[in-house]
């Protein structure tokens, strides 16, 4: 049989690649040892066998079998046997070439005691216990490979803290005309910060590159419940004490990104992430008298009432409901416990970018002027953890 070359040997993974320690290859040879060597005999055999270098000067021949149960990735028991008997039968062959061409009795004699049949069972035995090794550090190896090349779906949950704010604006020319030296309608803002759970599911595809790179893309959507409100004082017409109130639901919001990342480990991908995110924020405002409070005002061809004595509640009001796109970026890790098993943790800043919509000023049926307005402006962002699950197929 052929001489392997010792990185034939460890590219078979007679070391396992480092994946099966000295102590699993010691325990795997001290039972294959009971079975085939004399127990005068075992503890060095043990010894020769737990060390990848040994066994390969040790049994050179050997090296023809792990390879190829290696690339048969070790599925037949089978072929170690058959291989072991060839490896018998052509020392057997070639001790009694060597006793048929001795010169002299005396070299016939040393001959003969080398082919005879204990030591050709010995070595049988010696190939067959370095295959049976070999074949475990195959099979572990194959066991703890890990590829990250795939696509994967899974489920994820977590914490979000939301947050942003509204700020009104006049929009006509009566809101932005000045009475008794104050704006009819001052601008005026309001913060709004919430937190709340969330949940909702991934999938994505990663490429492994250069052996510890990863790049993928990955998409998801999660449902939230991220409410807030706020009031604001204010005045209006200039005296008039006011209220600005704001309120703002994010129910659910997605992100489409790629990510690249590093393996600190086979099984442990650190990276970041970033891409184009998306979710639907609705939003109420409106600015009131106080209670039993009333007032009107119009010129410029724009007018707005409110209170009881017109029959109307506040003064300017409006509303939206759309869908709000922007950014997200962030980092993470992701752990494989199997080949298809992952835990992944991960931190976004996902901002949803800004919009705007009218507040409308009430007016009573018959005015003859068109109703003032505001114009409000939001914006949104949300900063989660969450934790996912992942099938990685």
């Amino acid at each position: 049989m052929p001489w392997a070359p010792r990185s034939s040997i460890q590219t078979a993974s007679l070391s396992s690649g480092g994946r099966t320690s000295v102590s699993n290859r010691k325990r795997v040879a001290r039972l294959i040892v009971k079975l085939v060597e004399p127990p005068a005999k075992s503890e060095g055999f043990v010894a020769r066998l737990a060390n990848p270098v040994r066994a390969e000067a040790a049994l050179p021949t050997c090296g023809a079998i792990v390879r190829v149960m290696c690339s048969q990735q070790a599925k037949h028991f089978r072929i170690i046997a058959e291989i072991a008997v060839s490896v018998a039968r052509s020392a057997e062959t070639s001790a009694r070439h060597l006793l048929g061409s001795a010169p002299n009795p005396e070299t016939a004699v040393r001959a003969s005691s080398r082919c005879d049949a204990t030591s050709t069972r010995t070595r049988m035995k010696k190939a067959l216990a370095a295959a049976l090794l070999a074949l475990g550090g195959c099979v572990s190896a194959e066991a703890g490979e890990i590829s990250w090349t795939g696509f994967h779906l899974g489920l994820n949950g977590g914490y979000g803290w939301a947050r942003g704010g509204v700020t009104v604006l006049p929009g006509d020319p009566l809101t932005q005309s000045v009475s008794f030296g104050q704006p009819v309608v001052p601008a005026v803002s309001a913060s709004l910060n919430a937190g709340g759970v969330l949940g909702g599911g991934q999938v994505g595809y990663d490429w492994q590159f250069a052996g510890r790179g990863v790049v993928g893309v990955e998409a998801d959507i999660a449902a939230a419940s991220l409410k807030s409100s706020s009031s604001v004082p204010t005045i209006l017409l200039g005296t008039q004490p006011a209220t600005f109130d704001v309120s703002r639901n994010i129910d659910w919001f997605g992100t489409v990104r790629g990510r690249v990342g590093f393996l600190a480990a086979p099984d442990l991908l650190v990276f970041a992430t970033g891409g184009f995110a998306y979710g639907r924020v609705s939003e109420s405002a409106s600015v009131s008298l106080p209670p039993g409070a009333s007032n009107s005002i119009g010129n410029f061809g724009y007018a707005f009432a409110c209170g009881p004595f017109y029959g109307l509640g506040a003064c300017f009001a409006g509303s939206s409901s759309r869908i709000a796109t922007g950014w997200t970026a962030g980092i993470g890790g992701e752990k494989r416990f199997t080949q298809n098993l992952s835990l992944k943790v991960e931190y976004l800043h996902v901002d949803l970018g800004s919009g705007s919509y009218p507040v409308v000023g009430s007016l009573y049926a018959g005015a003859p002027f068109a109703p003032s307005f505001l114009n409000a402006r939001s914006s949104a962002t949300i900063d989660l953890v969450r934790a996912g699950l992942n099938y990685n197929f």
